[in-house]
């Protein structure tokens, strides 16, 4: 090859370069903001902007209810204790007019015990006995143990056996990270976290407030 040859060959690959350059930035100009500079896992995991309310939800209330509240809770966060005692308030004061959803979101170290809580409280639901399960957890949350998870089915009469056989199964795991999954491709990253209406809810959560939706 000539030297003449040469040189085209470096200049036409030079250039070649540079066009992939500059139309790789114009991908990149061109993304979401919010999709730039994540890695892609967590792009992917970006799924909208209201939760969905599926059959893995515990939910209280009529279908029909002018006012629904979703709840994103961890166990073992105190301050889901003092939304839990407000949102009972409502509960009693709306019981036709509010629907409470209820999603595990278990974020606080050591990660595994939160998950095993929220795993405990699904095996409870499978003799339906969710709702009092979560309202024994809450109850004792400084107290957490795999033996204190049966201490709290055995309180409730459940099946020791079956919630046992539950528990130590894992088949529960699945479903609570799903449902954390969803909280964190909402942007969620504590908790309480409420959607109301499918809204965000800014503020805590209060009879009163709630009340005024209702006028």
């Amino acid at each position: 090859m000539s030297k003449t040859a040469k040189i085209t060959l470096i200049v036409l690959t030079v250039f070649g370069v540079f066009i992939l350059v500059i139309f790789y930035l114009s991908l990149q100009k061109n993304r979401p903001l919010s999709e730039q500079n994540q890695p892609v896992e967590q792009v992917k995991r970006t799924l909208t902007t209201k939760p969905l309310i599926t059959f893995l939800d515990p939910i209280i209330g009529p279908a029909d209810a002018k006012v629904t509240i979703v709840e994103f809770a961890d166990f073992r966060c105190p301050h889901c204790v003092k939304a839990g005692e407000e949102l009972k308030k409502i509960l009693k004061a709306y019981p036709n007019e509010v629907r409470l959803v209820w999603k595990d979101f278990p974020f606080l170290p050591p990660m595994d015990l939160s998950f095993q809580a929220h795993e405990a409280a699904r095996c409870a639901s499978e003799q339906k006995k969710f709702w009092e399960y979560n309202d024994a957890l809450f109850a004792e949350q400084n107290y957490y143990s795999a033996l204190h998870f049966l201490e709290l089915a055995e309180s409730l009469k459940l099946d020791k056996t079956a919630f046992t056989a539950c528990l130590q199964s894992g088949k529960m795991k699945p479903i609570v990270q799903r449902l954390f999954d969803e909280g964190v491709a909402l942007g969620i990253d504590g908790a309480p976290y409420f959607f109301v209406n499918g809204e965000r809810w800014i503020g805590e959560m209060t009879k009163e407030r709630i009340g005024e939706l209702l006028k």
